[in-house]
């Protein structure tokens, strides 16, 4: 059996399991909106998306971490950058979909105080990144485009 050992990785994926954590805080208080999903349909199925892909980068982030090089890190370090693509591209579309009622501006809101304190605290953001086009993103809808 492989022995459990620490992994470098990047500082984007040693935060995963942070984000994926105050995600899922927040989320599932938010993830009731799918029944009055009205015109935020495609918000809410993108948020939907991004809550299993936060599930499971907190899975893997929490689970056994391998001696870095044997089949089974490498398997599992695939596996949670394919999901951390996954995430970015979900936060920038759910930024680039408008939130149309009350609810889809919740759910935008819950992202953005799950996500953005610690992005800005660790990474090196500028207008470009996922989390700033998030907040953009958010004061449009709030301020009604």
């Amino acid at each position: 059996m492989t022995q459990p050992a620490n992994t470098a990785v990047s500082r984007r994926t040693a935060l995963a399991s942070a984000f994926a954590a105050s995600a899922a805080a927040v989320l599932p208080a938010v993830a009731c909106a799918a029944t009055s999903a009205g015109n935020d349909a495609r918000l809410l199925a993108l948020y939907q998306q991004f809550q299993r892909v936060s599930d499971a980068i907190h899975a893997i982030d929490t689970g056994v971490v391998y001696k870095c090089g044997t089949p089974e890190a490498t398997q599992q370090e695939s596996k949670l950058e394919t999901l951390l693509r996954r995430d970015d591209l979900l936060l920038k579309q759910i930024a680039n979909t408008p939130a149309l009622t009350p609810r889809g501006k919740q759910i935008k809101a819950s992202i953005v105080l799950a996500r953005l304190p610690r992005a800005v605290e660790d990474f090196d953001l500028d207008l470009s990144s996922e989390e700033i086009q998030m907040c953009l993103s958010l004061a449009r809808d709030v301020a009604g485009g």
